[in-house]
């Protein structure tokens, strides 16, 4: 039997498939990386729990900083752009201009709330939300939330709205150039 690459319940090989999966890599990649066949990494994760347990320890912080990432797209807010550049011109204060002539420049921008991002992260992490879109059901302010099974019956809509209440029967029958239509 062929002697193992690695071994595997060492603490060096559960660090390394840890900084591997802290970088974002797949099973796969992280595979390949320490030159191992993909099927039988798999089962090595199912027979060593140091393995997973490294592999979730990783990815757990490499998520929790996506997380965050995400969410402040998501929210929108300032964001802080800071610029070095050699600019030939007068400064009132002389303290921002480097030996050099260079000038460090400091913007900021408001980013607007993303739609799509809010709406996946409450997908993801709010259980009422997501029963809803998979339900079908979309939270409706013009309806004040009331379910309204896909359709209304746009006879009754027009009834209850129609601000001209004071049109005869004969009105219903005139076509759209105000002439009466003919029965042939």
């Amino acid at each position: 039997m062929a002697d193992n690459k690695y071994e595997y319940e060492s603490e060096s090989f559960s660090t390394a498939c840890e900084n591997y999966a802290k970088k974002g890599m797949t099973d796969r990649e992280i595979a390949i990386e320490l030159d191992l066949n993909v099927t039988y990494f798999c089962e090595l994760k199912s027979k060593y729990d140091n393995i997973s347990e490294a592999l979730a320890r990783g990815r757990a912080k490499i998520n929790s900083a996506v997380r965050q990432k995400y969410l402040a797209v998501a929210l929108g807010g300032l964001k802080r752009k800071t610029t070095t550049r050699k600019i030939p011109s007068r400064f009132d204060d002389e303290s921002d201009i480097h030996a050099d002539g260079m000038v460090v420049l400091e913007t900021t921008e408001e980013l607007a709330p993303n739609a799509q991002a809010l709406s996946t992260w409450l997908f993801n992490n709010d259980e009422e939300w997501r029963k809803k879109v998979i339900d079908g059901k979309k939270l409706d302010v013009t309806t004040n939330g009331k379910d309204l099974n896909g359709s209304i019956n746009i006879a009754t809509w027009l009834q209850a709205n129609n601000e001209d209440d004071d049109t005869d029967e004969d009105d219903s029958e005139e076509g759209l150039d105000g002439e009466q239509e003919e029965d042939n």
